[in-house]
């Protein structure tokens, strides 16, 4: 009987290919590990924001207590209550939520649900009442606030950002050489 040898070349090639397909496998089952923490914490957030979308309802009983507390409350009963609201919205706050505002900014319909639309002369329009407050989780509105929306002739705080943004815009627009210098570095002369 005859035996085959393998060559050493062979051997090398071999090893090399087989070393390939491992660190090939390897590298898709870290991508893989990746994509699944990522998908997971992606379903934790979701959880999260759901069931404190749950619990604002009695954030704003929490609200609507304090707004028709008649004026001859016990002291003792009154502190309690506010003793459990302050608790609660530091849960609220643990779990990265916050409550923003509304009143006197300019009306989005991402953060903002209007309810009535008051006439007016201005040309902004601006959140005049704010009916339920809104909140967020990390960037993400949780619930819009229910606001009463009406015109301005002041802009809203916003507006100032966005008056530099058009102003830099417009400028670009007419004038590209002053905002953007040409630069001839990279040019062939």
């Amino acid at each position: 009987m005859s035996k085959k040898t393998t060559q050493p070349d062979d051997l090398a090639t071999q090893v090399e290919e087989l070393t390939q397909d491992l660190q090939r496998v390897q590298a898709e089952f870290m991508n893989f590990k990746r994509r699944v923490e990522e998908e997971k914490t992606e379903l934790l957030g979701f959880a999260k924001s759901r069931i404190v979308r749950e619990f604002l309802t009695v954030r704003d009983n929490f609200d609507q207590e304090l707004a028709h507390r008649p004026a001859g409350i016990d002291a003792q009963w009154a502190a309690s209550i506010d003793a459990i609201r302050k608790q609660f919205d530091a849960v609220l706050t643990g779990l990265g939520v916050r409550r923003f505002d509304s009143q006197g900014h300019a009306f989005d319909p991402r953060r903002h649900q209007a309810v009535t639309m008051e006439d007016g002369a201005g040309e902004h329009e601006v959140v005049l009442d704010e009916l339920q407050p809104g909140y967020e989780r990390d960037g993400v509105v949780l619930r819009p606030a229910v606001v009463k929306v009406g015109h301005s002739d002041t802009p809203p705080p916003e507006a100032a950002g966005n008056a530099q943004a058009a102003e830099i815009i417009e400028a670009e627009q007419t004038e590209p050489e002053a905002v953007q210098p040409h630069h001839r570095d990279t040019e062939a002369d």
